[in-house]
């Protein structure tokens, strides 16, 4: 491998070259106890309670403050729950699915929540199915009160099968097979 030097890194690289490059160059980096604050700063407390976790927070009072023009990296509080943008979290407690092969061979599933869940072809229920033009408005109720699944076919056209049983209102069980028009469900209780 003549014309290649080896860094300490384990690199090769071209002998005509004064630094490898493949390593990276920290020229500029500053870690800790940075006073400068238009870098980018990586704080750890070093008392390794929370290394593996980050932060995100306001600069110190500079005459800058609330800018987020900088990044900086710290230890979080272990109490700090984690958020992903972009999401909107039900404020009722998921209590069961809803799983359809019918709509997509792949698949298809539906969060039900703790009270009621509305299901038909309206855009005003919990869960819209208005690619079936069997299904009712308003086709479906599936209520969680109490620790127990009930059901109420809400007068819909083409009625509510249970287990390949008309049904106008009862109790559901883990594994039941709910037929909506042309629309078919298997229920899965996550209680």
């Amino acid at each position: 491998m003549d014309n290649f030097k080896l860094c300490p890194n384990g690199h090769y690289y071209n002998e005509q070259l004064s630094d490898c490059p493949y390593c990276p160059k920290l020229q500029n980096t500053q870690i800790p106890n940075v006073v400068n604050d238009d870098k980018t700063v990586i704080h750890h407390s070093g008392g390794g309670d929370n290394s593996d976790k980050t932060q995100i927070f306001t600069p110190p009072a500079t005459g800058n403050e609330g800018s987020l023009d900088k990044t900086r990296i710290v230890n979080a509080p272990e109490h700090q729950p984690i958020i992903q943008l972009g999401q909107v979290r039900n404020s009722r407690k998921l209590v069961g699915w809803l799983v359809s092969y019918t709509i997509d061979d792949n698949g298809v599933d539906f969060k039900l929540f703790e009270g009621r869940n509305s299901i038909g072809a309206e855009a005003g229920n919990d869960i819209v199915l208005a690619n079936d033009a069997s299904i009712s408005s308003k086709h479906l109720t599936i209520l969680f009160r109490l620790g127990t699944f009930k059901y109420k076919d809400e007068l819909s056209t083409n009625g509510t099968f249970i287990n390949d049983v008309i049904a106008d209102e009862g109790n559901l069980a883990d594994g039941d097979m709910i037929k909506l028009g042309n629309t078919v469900f298997r229920f899965r209780s996550a209680v």
